[in-house]
């Protein structure tokens, strides 16, 4: 199976990014960059989303910071991300995607789910 690679998080990023009212320069003082151009690198793909950033660049995209750690750690960090997913999925999976989880749990606790 074919991992993503760092031009999926580009097309990812650029897509948050152009859908976003906010500008690169905006973008990239909410997030801590001395420069817009990061942001622009990261859009081509020259550069890697620094994994410390993602809940800063999250939060000024409004976007999932889960949704984006693990799209950054699963084409940077394959073997980690393999490993969060098999013994601490919630970790990587959307704040969305876990109230759902957490409401098909509470579901079946009450015997609505057979």
């Amino acid at each position: 199976m074919r991992k993503p690679s760092m031009q999926h998080v580009a097309n990812y990023f650029t897509v948050l990014v152009d859908a976003s009212p906010k500008t690169q320069d905006e973008i990239a003082r909410e997030a801590g960059f001395e420069s817009p151009n990061t942001i622009s690198m990261i859009k081509t793909g020259r550069t890697k989303i620094p994994l410390a950033r993602i809940p800063a660049l999250a939060k000024s995209l409004g976007a999932d910071p889960k949704e984006m750690l693990a799209v950054a750690l699963e084409s940077y960090q394959p073997e980690l991300y393999d490993v969060l997913s098999k013994i601490a999925p919630s970790m990587l999976i959307s704040e969305q995607e876990l109230r759902i989880v957490r409401a098909l749990r509470a579901a079946a606790r009450t015997g609505i789910l057979k």
